[in-house]
């Protein structure tokens, strides 16, 4: 009997227990929900803000891709426009720095030319020495003058009394430097006469047709060349002298002789500076070239 008393008793507090373990369990489920409803907002908002970065991003690289595009062609115009305008601006100065140069080369030859004058000339010293001391002796004493004669080239033999060799040569190489041309041809021609057999003496012939040369006297010129070509083989001026006799035949438009002169020349020193302006004379008379040797190793 006392059990079922008690039965009875815990079945209505059964009953009372039950609805407030239901209420707060229900109280769990909706503040679960409203944290995942605030959780769901608060993921679509970082979403807009990406997606709105993104946005962002993006309008601002077609920007700059758009700013590069117009950058780009505008740098290509400038170079278009900057290209034309050197290339008009440095037409003329440019035609005008080649033919300097050639003056350039040319008066270079000159120079080098003297430079080994001198050098031959300081290897005589002691002669020179010798010539001047018996000057010296010839005017300190003179002997009588004897009767004028001539020798095989015209020329009073032998030369005046206080003439050199060396001071004629010096006189006429200084009369070309300074424009006095016809002293310049005197003085070479006497020296040619006294001194015809000197090692200066090709030198003197050469001089003479290059003045004949450059006074546009083509048809002179060339008879002078030949004289070094004939009475001094192998010369240190040679090769010059087949060059500067094609130059006064092309001029008179005698194009195969003067082809031949400076093919001559090539063959005769082709490593030579007379050898490379031959070579520029064939390429402007249009005509083929043969390719410049290569230099020979020393030992």
């Amino acid at each position: 009997m006392s059990l079922l008393v008690n039965r009875l008793t815990f079945i209505p507090l059964l009953a009372l227990a039950l609805p407030a373990s239901c209420f707060a369990q229900k109280k769990e489920i909706v503040e679960l929900g409203r944290d995942l409803a605030l959780l769901q907002e608060e993921v679509r908002s970082n979403a807009k803000a990406q997606s709105d970065r993104l946005a962002g991003i993006e309008a601002t690289l077609k920007a700059i891709q758009d700013q590069i595009a117009t950058t780009s062609r505008a740098l290509t115009v400038l170079d278009s426009g900057l290209k034309d305008r050197m290339e008009k601006s440095m037409a003329t100065p440019l035609s005008g720095v080649s033919g300097k140069v050639d003056n350039l080369a040319q008066d270079f030859g000159y120079i080098r030319e003297s430079v080994d004058e001198v050098n031959t000339r300081l290897g005589k010293l002691d002669q020179r020495v010798a010539d001047l001391t018996n000057v010296i002796k010839t005017m300190q004493a003179p002997p009588a003058p004897p009767p004028p004669a001539e020798t095989a080239k015209g020329c009073p033999a032998p030369a005046p009394a206080g003439i050199t060799a060396s001071g004629l040569y010096q006189d006429a190489l200084r009369d070309k430097s300074g424009g006095n041309l016809e002293l310049s041809v005197k003085g070479f021609t006497d020296y040619l006469c006294w001194f015809g057999d000197t090692d200066l003496a090709p030198n003197a012939q050469y001089y003479i047709g290059e003045i004949l040369y450059n006074q546009k006297q083509y048809d002179q010129a060339i008879p002078a060349f030949d004289k070094v070509l004939e009475a001094y083989p192998k010369n240190a001026k040679t090769a010059d002298s087949h060059l500067m006799k094609g130059r006064a035949l092309n001029k008179l438009d005698r194009r195969s002789e003067a082809e031949k002169e400076f093919r001559a020349c090539i063959s005769l020193a082709p490593n030579s500076d007379a050898a490379n302006w031959a070579r520029s004379e064939l390429k402007g008379m249009g005509l083929s070239v043969s390719p410049r040797a290569p230099a020979k190793r020393r030992p």
